[in-house]
């Protein structure tokens, strides 16, 4: 099977950065992690960011990195997204979906130490 990096930068709703991170990491990085296909993941604070030729561009505040495992990363995705709300991956409206961003690849080179 395939490994996949899955991806996502997020950020808070205004004024509800605290209790973002804390849902963040105190359940819902657990929460994925036990759904089929996903063999990790680590949560990362933003220090940096920069867009290029966007116009008003999110100031992410979270970088979310998944490992995935399987045939078909969209296929993981959809069984994570249609478990997210339901008791077993309660969600949060500290979290603002609008400019958040999902993308999942497969590595094709590497160089250095990692």
């Amino acid at each position: 099977m395939a490994r996949f990096q899955y991806v996502i930068l997020s950020r808070a709703a205004p004024g509800r950065e605290d209790e973002f991170v804390a849902w963040y990491r105190d359940r819902h990085l657990a929460d994925v992690c036990r759904m089929p296909g996903v063999v990790g993941g680590k949560l990362y604070r933003m220090d940096f960011q920069r867009v290029y030729e966007l116009d008003a561009a999110p100031q992410w505040t979270l970088m979310t990195i998944y490992e995935l495992e399987g045939d078909d990363p969209a296929a993981i995705i959809d069984t994570i997204r249609a478990a997210s709300g339901t008791e077993s991956m309660p969600a949060t409206d500290a979290l603002t979906k609008a400019g958040m961003i999902q993308a999942a690849g497969h590595l094709i080179a590497t160089a250095g130490d990692g």
